[in-house]
C-alpha cells in the first residue's frame, strides 16, 4: 500500500488550518475559562503547561482522524 501523503495535505490543506485554528481556540478558551474560575493563576507559569496539554490532546485526535482519512482514501475504502 502506497500512500501520497503531499497529495492527501495539498486536497486537505483548508481542513488542516481549520483544525490547528479550532485547537488553538479550544485551548485559549479552556484556559481562559481556567483563569476566570481561579483555577489558574494568570501567569504564564500557570497558564503554558495547560494550554499545551490542551493543545496537544486536540491536534492528537486531529491527526489521528486525517491519518485514517489518508488510509482509508488510498485503499478506496472511502
Amino acid at each position: 500500500m502506497t500512500v501520497n501523503v503531499d497529495k492527501f495535505v495539498q486536497e486537505h490543506q483548508e481542513e488542516i488550518i481549520a483544525l490547528v485554528n479550532n485547537s488553538l481556540n479550544r485551548a485559549g478558551d479552556i484556559v481562559a475559562k481556567k483563569v476566570q474560575s481561579g483555577e489558574l493563576g494568570a501567569t504564564l507559569q500557570d497558564v503554558l503547561p495547560v494550554m499545551l496539554y490542551e493543545i496537544l490532546l486536540t491536534n492528537t485526535v486531529a491527526t489521528l482522524r486525517l491519518v485514517a482519512d489518508m488510509l482509508n482514501n488510498s485503499t478506496g475504502l472511502n
